[in-house]
């Protein structure tokens, strides 16, 4: 078949799936000399087989799904919260620009402090509950979205600011109609660096006390040296992550705001 006879739409998708290739090629090598390496003997007892993790996988699928599916939550909602913060706070600094040096170096203050020590105090002042755990996911996220948010208010032409004074428009219509459509394509990359930062950020909660999540089974794994296990739920962790970060770039491509493509360039 020549590629006269190829759709826009199937050469779009040879075309990433080629990209991919290379990639794919060689974490299939790097997965047979693992495999290789810990059938002859000379990897550590912390290596497991490949294959006895894919088979761990596919045996314990339903119960590994349903304590993933308390994570996602977790991180869905501290997510969605952290993106609601963010524009709150992007419309204060937008309405009183002399707070966005305040706003943005607490912001920087507070995302410095590592979240994995600060988690077990939230936990005792706040008790172990989902709300504990989707707060942390919200502190860890609403950074890069805020900065995101801030930095795109700024993106629209003084132009349009003037015809917008002129129309006497008030500051929640300005942000509404001119500021925030114009930060959208910034506002993409914070959702694109918040999303898999929401799954870490449900792990910390869960490790800090929690009674279901993957974040449990991976502490329990860890500590009860299953070593299959363990990498199971490291690697459902990735693959979540992964499919977050894809899912937003996704968006911002059907939503027409991706940069790295010929039409946007």
């Amino acid at each position: 078949m020549s590629e006269r006879a190829l759709s826009p739409v199937a050469l779009g998708a040879l075309g990433q799936a080629m990209r991919w290739l290379p990639a794919a090629v060689v974490f299939t090598a790097l997965l047979v000399m693992a495999e290789a390496w810990v059938a002859g003997g000379g990897a550590p007892m912390t290596l497991p087989r490949p294959s006895g993790v894919l088979a761990l996988l596919w045996r314990e699928h339903a119960s590994l799904l349903h304590q993933l599916g308390t994570t996602v939550l977790t991180a869905g909602l501290g997510f969605v919260l952290a993106l609601l913060l963010a524009l709150a706070i992007g419309f204060t600094v937008y309405a009183w620009p002399r707070t966005e040096t305040p706003v943005l170096t607490a912001g920087a203050v507070l995302s410095s402090v590592p979240m994995i020590a600060i988690a077990p105090i939230l936990s005792v002042w706040l008790g172990l509950s989902i709300g504990t755990r989707v707060l942390i996911t919200v502190v860890i996220c609403v950074f890069p979205l805020l900065v995101s948010v801030v930095q795109g208010l700024r993106e629209h032409k003084a132009t349009e600011q003037e015809l917008f004074t002129v129309l006497a428009a008030s500051p929640w219509q300005r942000f509404r109609l001119l500021a925030l459509p114009s930060a959208v394509p910034l506002l993409f990359v914070g959702l694109k660096i918040a999303a898999p930062l929401a799954v870490l950020g449900a792990l910390i909660g869960e490790w800090n006390g929690a009674e279901t999540g993957l974040g449990v089974v991976m502490l329990n794994a860890m500590f009860g040296l299953q070593v299959q296990r363990l990498w199971a739920t490291v690697l459902i962790a990735c693959a979540v992550s992964s499919l977050a970060y894809a899912y937003i770039c996704l968006l911002e491509k059907v939503a027409g705001f991706d940069r790295s493509s010929p039409e946007a360039a």
